[in-house]
């Protein structure tokens, strides 16, 4: 299939506004009727600086509270788990639950929004989301806890599509690079936001660790407050003409059990292979059997004659897949450098949460404020040159530079200065944070309009499919190393990572960190080729006319 160039192609009038189909009058003239035909979102109204401003921050706020609960429990749940008792296989779940959901009902967001409208799904997920953060709170069990936080990961789902969609429609196109910033930024920060919270409320008993978690409920409220107010009378994704009978009949109900059930076997598998091992037939039955469910899903995806769950181009343009396979290994790689990296301060460098917490802000505000010029390059390269190239050269820089930080973060040990553990964090941080707000944007331009629902849900399936699989692969890439590198007088599945600085004799204990450091050094030569091979894609085919 022959791809056209996209900065060759001059969009229409009607894609300024990505929700704008078509007329009611146009709509009712089309020869086949299905429930993506017959949705219709007019124009939206012109809104205000000020109301964009206040939109993109209730956007900010919800998606803040969604994003840094992933990552909050890097810091928080050693207070939680030793207060209830936990397994080790329940020390991961508590993790895995909240991505787990937060993944795999991506698909069925955009759906919904569709017949529903765009701001009930996304008022309803917050009201999931805080519902779930207070039973959260309130746990007096593992079990407990792990349901709450797959409770909360399905609001926390919900929010992630909706904010992005929403922020989407109330935009022109030629300024959406410029506006999106705010939610690129956002999503980085949360990753300095998580384990900073987490260990700052982290203390001797759980009290400490619930207050952190009851705080959700005050400022989500805040942030639907201001989410209420900008976005009063705009009409954003409302349907025209649907009903449940017709998602009913065009819905794609099959696709979306395949890729549910394929994605949750790999997460589930990945985890499995951090306890279990590589090699165990759960761990293997669970990753193959997803993979080829997935597969199948694909196929059928773009074959079926109901509406489709992803986009076809998902699947058939190359710009698109090459697209969601950079935004998978990025978020592979970032995911996996947030946890370890935190891991390598507190275990390693005998640091207590908060000082790791700081000493990581390299690492994470170098992604952070890599977002902010990046998105104004961007706004700046599109309106002068009308097309996407300004985005595929911040792709490839930032592949570029988180490549080379990752290789740099090989070097790093239980003997590394101060002064190598914030330059080298820095360059990856620096690298990895390019890639926030890029992939998106050109994503966004392969998409027909009416695909913008339903491709946001496909493309944030990739992105928390691949931050789920980099905590479980590192952690399983760590727990394999430990296993090989420990002295014979540790268990690997018993010794506390926290306290090696505490180990007696100092022989032992300084085998005992140099074991913890080669085996987070693993993790990060998996996170370099992932990169390096994005970049190579990435150079030859988004770069290299005439291919996209």
């Amino acid at each position: 299939m022959k791809v056209e160039p996209l900065e060759n192609v001059t969009a229409p009038a009607s894609t300024l506004y990505p929700g704008a189909l078509c007329s009611p009058a146009s709509s009712k003239a089309s020869s086949t009727s299905t429930l993506v035909d017959d949705y219709v979102s007019p124009k939206p109204p012109t809104l205000s600086t000020c109301r964009l401003f206040l939109a993109h921050l209730g956007a900010a706020l919800a998606l803040f509270l969604a994003t840094t609960d992933a990552t909050i429990v890097s810091t928080i749940l050693p207070t939680i788990s030793s207060d209830l008792k936990s397994t080790s296989l329940e020390y991961t779940w508590v993790g895995v639950a909240y991505m787990l959901t937060q993944t795999a009902l991506q698909p069925l967001y955009g759906k919904l929004s569709d017949l529903l409208g765009r701001k009930t799904i996304l008022y309803s997920s917050m009201v999931v989301f805080v519902a779930g953060s207070l039973l959260c709170g309130g746990s007096q069990s593992m079990l407990w806890l792990i349901i709450a936080r797959a409770l909360a990961g399905i609001g926390g789902g919900g929010i992630v599509s909706l904010v992005w969609t929403i922020t989407s429609e109330i935009v022109e196109e030629r300024s959406r690079a410029k506006w999106s910033q705010a939610l690129s930024i956002t999503w980085s920060c949360s990753a300095v936001a998580g384990p900073l919270l987490g260990g700052a409320f982290s203390g001797a008993s759980r009290r400490n660790a619930s207050f952190r978690i009851y705080l959700n409920l005050p400022v989500c409220l805040v942030a639907l407050g201001v989410l209420l107010f900008a976005l009063h009378g705009v009409d954003v994704g409302t349907p025209q003409g649907t009903s449940w009978r017709a998602l009913a009949r065009t819905f794609d109900f099959l696709g979306l059990s395949l890729f549910m059930c394929g994605s949750s076997c790999i997460i589930i598998g990945f985890s499995f292979a951090g306890s279990f091992g590589w090699t165990s037939p759960w761990t293997l039955t669970l990753i193959i059997g997803g993979l080829v469910i997935l597969v199948l899903g694909g196929f059928y995806e773009v074959r079926t004659a109901r509406d489709a769950l992803f986009p076809r181009s998902a699947f058939v343009d190359r710009t698109t897949i090459i697209i969601l396979a950079i935004n998978f290994l990025h978020n592979l790689c970032f995911n996996a450098g947030t946890y370890y990296l935190a891991l390598y301060f507190q275990s390693v460098k005998g640091l207590v949460p908060v000082i790791a917490g700081l000493s990581m802000l390299p690492y994470s505000l170098g992604s952070s404020v890599a977002s902010l010029p990046v998105a104004w390059f961007i706004s700046y390269w599109q309106e002068k040159h009308s097309n996407t190239s300004g985005q595929k050269l911040a792709i490839c820089i930032g592949l570029a530079l988180s490549t080379l930080g990752f290789g740099l973060m090989i070097m790093l040990d239980e003997f590394s200065s101060r002064l190598t553990e914030s330059i080298i964090p820095l360059v990856c941080g620096v690298g990895l944070g390019m890639l926030f707000h890029a992939p998106y944007q050109v994503f966004t331009k392969t998409l027909k309009p009416k695909e913008l629902a339903s491709g946001t849900s496909a493309f944030f399936l990739v992105r928390f499919t691949g931050a789920t699989a980099g905590l479980s692969v590192a952690g399983a890439i760590f727990q394999n190393r430990l296993s090989q590198t420990l002295p014979p007088a540790f268990d690997p599945s018993t010794i506390v990572l926290n306290d090696l600085r505490a180990i007696m004799p100092p022989s032992l204990q300084i085998q005992a960190l140099h074991a913890v450091s080669a085996s987070i050094q693993t993790i990060w030569t998996l996170c370099c080729p992932c990169l390096g091979v994005a970049l190579l894609v990435g150079a030859f085919n988004l770069v290299m006319p005439p291919s996209i």
